[in-house]
Parts: C-alpha cells; structure tokens; sequence
C-alpha cells in the first residue's frame, strides 16, 4: 500500500495489550487510572480520525478536537461528526481543520480501530503506544509492526498498583 501525502505528521494513538488486542467492539478491555486524561491532554487541538464503530463505541464527539469518522456506509451521520467515506477524504478534512485556526497542532491522530490503523499504517510518522500488561481476548488488533520501519524513542513504565494493571507508554517513530 503506498503511503498517503500529507502537510502534517500522522500519529497512531493507541492502547495495546501484548498480545495486540486493542478491543472487542462493546468497550474499553481495560481501566487504566490516569491515562484517558493522558489522551485526551495529548489529542487536544488535534483532528481524530476514526472508524464508525470506534466512534459509536465513544458514544459521542470528543470536545476540543475534529471529529473525523471514516465509513462505508454512504448515509450515516452523527452530530458534531465530519463523515468522509475515503482516506484521503479524511487527511483532506484534518489538514482542512488544523488551518481553520493557527492555534491548532499540526497533527493529524490516527485514533483507531483496527481496520483504521491497518488503513493508515504506511503513511504514520509517529505511534503513541500504551502498552497494557494483559492478554484479553477481543476482536480488533493493531498491526503488527516491521521492526525495521520503526524506533522506540522512548519507554516509560508504570508498574501496577493497588491491584492495578502496568503499562508501558512507548512512542516510536518511523525509521
């Protein structure tokens, strides 16, 4: 697959547990105390773009951030939603959005699901990974990686407490 052009830097923003489950379609696999107010601190400012069922698994648009929801289905809407139906459609409306105002971030997040970060995966610049310590089982996965492609810059661990889960925050970035 060849890789999409943008103006802006692509990031994959993702929750992985070590066996690549990132969900099961219904809801969040795991609980990690801190790091939804990480996300959303990371993402603000910033276009998401998303799968339809990602985002019908959030429920809602996130606030602060372009809501970019790309789907098959020719007639679906939500409100505060900008629907696009290919992939260029969807850089074409981040990169839209981002110069709509000079005080946004010039990325564009890649925010899931499976089939989204599949989608996207040659034309990343940058993943933001939470590692999660656990193997459930689920039904969407994030690709696996060619270690040739990619550099861990950096590694931050968190061990588990108070019956918690550990993880590891890693950001790579395209070799």
């Amino acid at each position: 697959m060849t890789a999409l052009s943008s103006r802006y830097p692509l990031v994959a923003v993702v929750a992985m547990a070590k066996n690549r489950v990132i969900g099961d379609g219904q809801q969040l696999l795991w609980h990690i105390p801190g790091d939804l107010p990480r996300v959303k601190a990371f993402t603000m400012g910033r276009p998401l773009v998303m799968g339809r069922r990602t985002y019908q698994s959030i429920g809602r648009p996130l606030p602060g951030r372009a809501n970019i929801v790309l789907t098959r289905q020719k007639d679906w809407q939500a409100d505060g939603v900008i629907t696009v139906h290919s992939m260029e459609d969807a850089i074409l409306a981040a990169e839209d959005w981002i110069d709509a105002d000079a005080d946004r971030t010039k990325e564009i997040i890649i925010f899931g699901g499976g089939d989204i970060y599949a989608a996207f995966l040659t034309s990343l610049h940058a993943i933001d990974l939470t590692e999660v310590d656990l193997a459930p089982e689920g039904d969407a996965t994030f690709p696996a990686l060619n270690p040739d492609e990619w550099t861990e810059v950096r590694r931050q661990h968190h061990a588990a407490t108070d019956g918690g889960i550990s993880f590891d925050l890693v950001r790579l970035e395209r070799s």
